[in-house]
Order: C-alpha cells, then sequence, then structure tokens
C-alpha cells in the first residue's frame, strides 16, 4: 500500500508516554508493515536492518510488544490488518470493474467484426448477429436488363418502348441516371414514358431526371 489512513488523534493518545527514538521506531514498524501489507517477521536484527535502526533493538522489540501481538513467528496489528483487508477488498473489485468493461469492449468488437456483407441470388444482404439480437437488412443489387425485358415491361405499363433502344442508351452511358448509378430500370422506363407522349419515342428525345 502506498497510503493508509493515519488517525493523528488516536496516534496521539496512545503514544504521548513514548520517547523521540521509540515514537519514529513505532512509524516506521507501521510504514513497513503497510507497504508489504504484512505483519513483521520475529527477527529483531533483520526488522532492525529493514527500518534502519540497527543500534536499536531492545527499543524495537519494545515497541513490538506494547503495540502489536505475535502469532506464531510474526508480530500484527490489528488495525494494520483490517485497512489490509479492506484495501485489498476494494482492489479486487476495481479489478473486476476493469475486467467487466474491457470484456465488453472485447465482446463489442467482436460483434463489429461478426458484421459480414454476401451476394445471393443477385441480393445483397448485411447481417449483424449477436447472443440477444438478430437484424437482417437487404438491398436489391442493380441487375441490367435484357432487351425484351425493358419491352415487356413498358407494354405492361401502356407504353411502346424498343428495348434495344433503351439498353443502348444507358449502356453507352454506364447505366448512369445523371451522376448517379441506376439502382431501378423500371422506374427509368416509367420516367421514358412520363417523358414521352409520343407512343414511339427515339433517344433524342429523352430526357432524364
Amino acid at each position: 500500500m502506498n497510503f493508509y489512513p493515519f488517525h493523528v488523534g488516536d496516534y496521539k493518545s496512545h503514544t504521548d508516554h513514548l520517547t523521540p527514538k521509540e515514537d519514529i521506531c513505532y512509524r516506521r514498524l507501521l510504514d513497513h508493515y503497510y507497504l508489504h501489507e504484512s505483519p513483521i517477521a520475529n527477527d529483531m536484527p533483520a526488522v532492525a536492518r529493514h527500518i534502519k535502526m540497527r543500534d536499536s533493538e531492545e527499543v524495537i522489540k519494545a515497541i513490538l510488544v506494547e503495540f502489536f501481538e505475535l502469532r506464531g513467528e510474526y508480530w500484527h496489528s490489528s488495525r494494520a490488518d483490517r485497512e489490509i483487508a479492506a484495501y485489498a477488498s476494494k482492489s479486487e473489485k476495481a479489478r473486476k470493474s476493469a475486467g467487466s468493461r474491457w470484456g465488453n469492449a472485447n465482446a463489442l468488437r467482436t460483434h463489429c467484426e461478426g458484421i459480414a456483407t454476401v451476394e445471393c441470388d443477385g441480393i445483397a444482404t448485411n447481417t449483424i448477429t449477436n447472443t440477444n439480437i438478430k437484424a437482417t437488412t437487404t438491398r436489391k443489387k442493380f441487375v441490367r436488363p435484357k432487351a425484351q425485358e425493358v419491352a415487356d415491361y413498358a407494354r405492361s405499363i401502356g407504353f411502346e418502348l424498343d428495348g434495344e433502344q433503351f439498353v443502348a442508351y444507358y449502356q453507352t452511358r454506364g447505366w448512369k441516371v445523371g451522376k448517379d448509378m441506376m439502382v431501378d430500370w423500371q422506374s427509368a422506363v416509367v420516367t421514358w414514358k412520363k417523358n414521352n407522349k409520343d407512343s414511339t419515342p427515339t433517344i433524342d428525345f429523352v430526357k432524364e431526371v
């Protein structure tokens, strides 16, 4: 832990009787305890070296006896143990929360990668699929008509049109209507009908919209 709560009033009320050296010893023992998040080993020379008080083993032992509890081979501070446990619990919750966020981000990325476009029988289909949602949208893929198809459709709407003339006209223009690619040739036939009152129009009189 790089931080631990320090209650000045509580500390002062329990340590007013300590000498400056004893006070420094106690503070260093607490710092060591929290920094390593573990109790202090019952090894006076090693402890003295860790807290940089090699010539004060007797002082260190006196402080440990007064403020800590020896359990097996380690000196424990009940309050420090509670603070460390609370810190570990908070850190674990934060780790799980971060893991959940990253998991959702990866799921979204996988979901986006699952968007595929396929073509089948002239139909381009965009399909988005996940566990809970399945949505399919379709759009027609433009297929160039044959001359006879054009003539037959024109006749079905009461319009005599030379299908070969229609196909040749748009073929020379790259099947564009104005600046845009044609998406529906039947609509183009209807436009020809509206723009041509004569039942046998010629290319020169065709007007596009």
